[in-house]
């Protein structure tokens, strides 16, 4: 089984150092040194759990946070404030404050990184993983971001059902608003590109003239999550 991803975001300076030492012990760790660089990366690549080390970039971290939080869809994060707790506007999973040590960071991660495997949903022929936000379609393996995730979960969920233009955009986007669905046809036209052979004539997601979409499969095989 390979090792989860872990996203770190920090300083690589002294006591970072040590901690991000111990983590590449256990994890396929990326690290993004600025937490702009960290919100880019979560939002372009698929990861087990993120750890915001804002205390080592000597900053509380919380708008950071936020944005990480906003772009994640679900995937854990792990906040390490610099202090203290009572000064902490934090939306993580998990808030650390310092002193941290890596036999703390790497107890929590333990308990909360999900390797892929865990947490899957597959409907016909295809699978995703929810926790790093990956879709397996005709033998390969595609990244998503969280509102790929999203739109393509809530097909699974639904196979053989007619979705019409509002559900999805409540679902996916939180609105009801059907003043301008681009989005979601530049949506549905990328998910048809990954799980179609043939794009321009669809076997699987189908247009319903005049209402919305259905994910319709073949030969039927019910959602296992």
């Amino acid at each position: 089984m390979p090792s989860p991803r872990l996203l770190y975001i920090g300083r690589i300076q002294n006591h970072s150092t040590a901690l991000l030492n111990s983590l590449q012990k256990r994890y396929s760790v990326v690290v993004a040194t600025s937490g702009k660089q960290g919100v880019e990366q979560a939002r372009r690549a698929a990861f087990d759990c993120v750890v915001l080390d804002a205390a080592s970039m000597r900053t509380p971290g919380d708008r950071v946070c936020a944005d990480l939080h906003g772009a994640l869809n679900g995937v854990p994060l792990i906040h390490i404030h610099p202090g203290p707790k009572e000064q902490a506007h934090s939306v993580a999973d998990v808030l650390l404050v310092q002193p941290v040590t890596a036999r703390k960071l790497l107890k929590t991660l333990d308990r909360m990184a999900r390797p892929a495997e865990v947490d899957t949903l597959t409907c016909g022929p295809f699978t995703i993983s929810r926790a790093r936000r990956v879709l397996v379609a005709n033998g390969n393996e595609t990244s998503l971001t969280p509102k790929q995730a999203l739109l393509i979960e809530v097909f699974f969920k639904n196979p053989g059902v007619t979705l019409d233009r509002r559900t999805l955009m409540e679902k996916v986007w939180q609105t009801d608003y059907l003043g301008d669905t681009r989005t979601l046809d530049v949506h549905i036209r990328w998910l048809r590109q990954v799980i179609e052979l043939n794009p321009g004539s669809p076997q699987f997601l189908r247009t319903v003239r005049g209402v919305g979409y259905r994910l319709e499969l073949p030969e039927w095989v019910p959602v296992k999550a």
